[in-house]
């Protein structure tokens, strides 16, 4: 959260010229006030909203950048095939780089885990009327990730070639590029539409965090320790959560002010691979087998956790300048690939371990319903009569 809020802040601060820290502030108390007024119907409406304007603002500024490039469109590609810009790749099988392989077998991963675990997404198909719609929300949201990541890949692919004939100011940073395109090269009017879809994004996916959380802790937590707690105090408390996980995505997005001058997005998808390690494995392992239990899972957990240490700490170097140090040498026994390989082989860690150690454990009695092989029992069933 405090990485949305960081770089939907520093993009309305290159557009309006307004201080990022101040934006920060302000786009967060509103974002706060909306999730504790408007709940999960908030979220819904503004996904509607924004899901619109992101795609049509994406195309838009396509548009302007593809005619902006002397020579047009077939220059663009032109110049970026040249560059090697054109492809996924490198498409090698080297783990130890960011390859489009690495990429892919992470991004399966991180799917069935958004789609599977992650309350922001579940939270979301859950308020549909059947499992019918459900399903069809999913797999809507999935299938659309491809045109709209390959949009905005292929803007940045035509920025790359408009400021090769267009130096940029001198100092900018990565994040900052395509925002000063918007707000220095496109009209008035549209760099306004712009800043309203932004602001719509920004508030639709921090709203539903928030009130994921608040969901999560009132729930998971809460309930647990005050079984007998009414539903007004349950929602008092998912308030106070959301104010407070609101204040502390803002000072972790003022924190990323100080990070540097290079892209915050290869800081979070290192995290998440680090921090979400073996939450699929989970997923996957309770909802295929069913001789997996709670005492196997447990240690498939364990050594998964140790493995995510070990990986973490022999690869990630500090200091300052040139004088750098692994925060843990084993020599050669170092973990040399790339960290977004932790979310892949965190995962299988948990599956393979969970379910090995499963077997020296007794099989647990768990209804059918609750694998997949039995929903797809019953949904072919129902469908016979």
């Amino acid at each position: 959260m405090g990485t949305v809020f960081f770089l939907l802040s520093l993009a309305l601060a290159n557009m309006t010229g307004a201080n990022t820290l101040l934006i920060i502030v302000i786009i967060g108390i509103v974002i706060i006030i909306l999730a504790l007024l408007g709940g999960i119907e908030a979220v819904i409406w503004l996904d509607v909203i924004q899901g619109f304007m992101l795609f049509g603002c994406g195309i838009a500024c396509l548009v302007f950048i593809l005619y902006g490039v002397k020579g047009g469109p077939a220059e663009v590609w032109h110049i970026a095939k040249i560059n090697h810009h054109t492809g996924f790749g490198p498409y090698s099988f080297n783990f130890t780089k960011l390859t489009f392989v690495v990429m892919a077998v992470n991004g399966i991963f991180y799917g069935i885990q958004k789609y599977g675990t992650d309350q922001t997404i579940v939270q979301r198909y859950l308020t549909a009327k059947t499992d019918r719609s459900a399903i069809r929300a999913s797999l809507m949201g999935v299938f659309l990730l491809v045109p709209v990541w390959a949009l905005f890949m292929f803007i940045g692919t035509a920025l790359f070639v408009y400021y090769k004939q267009n130096p940029l100011p001198a100092g900018m940073r990565v994040d900052a590029i395509f925002p000063y395109f918007i707000v220095s090269k496109m009209p008035e009017g549209v760099v306004g539409l712009i800043i309203a879809s932004l602001v719509s994004a920004g508030v639709c996916s921090l709203g539903a965090d928030l009130n994921c959380l608040a969901a999560v802790g009132v729930q998971d937590y809460y309930k647990r320790f005050y079984p007998n707690s009414s539903d007004k105090e349950c929602l008092r408390i998912g308030k106070w959560i959301v104010f407070f996980a609101g204040i502390g995505a803002l000072l972790i997005a003022a924190l990323y002010l100080v990070a540097g001058e290079g892209g915050v997005l290869d800081i979070v998808f290192t995290l998440y691979a680090i921090f979400s390690g073996g939450i699929a494995g989970i997923f996957l392992l309770g909802l295929f087998s069913s001789r997996a239990n709670r005492q196997g899972v447990t240690i498939g957990i364990m050594a998964c956790i140790i493995f995510t240490a070990y990986a973490f700490l022999t690869s990630t170097k500090i200091g300052i300048s040139n004088q750098k140090y692994l925060l843990l040498d084993l020599g050669r026994y170092n973990f040399t690939q790339n960290k977004l390989m932790l979310g892949v082989y965190s995962h299988l860690v948990v599956i393979i371990v969970g379910y090995v150690a499963s077997l020296f454990f007794p099989k647990p009695n768990i209804s059918k319903n609750l694998l997949y092989s039995g929903w797809l029992h019953a949904k072919r069933r129902n469908k016979a009569q």
